[in-house]
């Protein structure tokens, strides 16, 4: 019974790169969904993909159908813009610093890695539809 379960498992596992995506699954993906679109639909849902930082399309489409409907009340979207406001601002601060040709030092490498932390949290969030908390 353990070796047909352990069979049955080992069936869907991903046997070629490229089967599964680039999204870290180890799930063969071997289910296809149909779904017509007119050419202007098409080109949408392409813009969409790539405004969002996809690579293809049907990663984005996967992604965005399995999170659900994407809904943010006034004061997440507040917390949204302070997230980004607060990383450009200091994304702006030291690109003024090193255009002035100031060489960068421990605490402007220690404040890039914060800022690259907190761009991919903020990501992360953005993408799962979720508030960031920081309001």
């Amino acid at each position: 019974m353990e070796q047909q379960q352990h069979e049955a498992l080992a069936s869907h596992i991903k046997k070629q790169p490229g089967q599964s995506g680039i999204d870290g699954n180890i799930q063969r993906r071997d289910q296809r969904i149909d779904v017509r679109v007119s050419p202007a639909e098409r080109e949408k849902i392409g813009q969409l993909a790539l405004e969002s930082g996809y690579g293809n399309l049907a990663q984005y489409l996967r992604e965005t159908a399995l999170a659900g409907p994407a809904s943010l009340s006034g004061d997440a979207h507040v917390a949204w813009l302070q997230a980004i406001n607060f990383i450009g601002n200091n994304v702006a601060e030291i690109a003024t610093l090193l255009r002035d040709r100031q060489q960068p030092d421990d605490d402007m490498l220690i404040a890039l890695l914060q800022l690259q932390e907190c761009a991919e949290y903020v990501w992360k969030e953005a993408k799962q539809g979720r508030s960031t908390g920081n309001a």
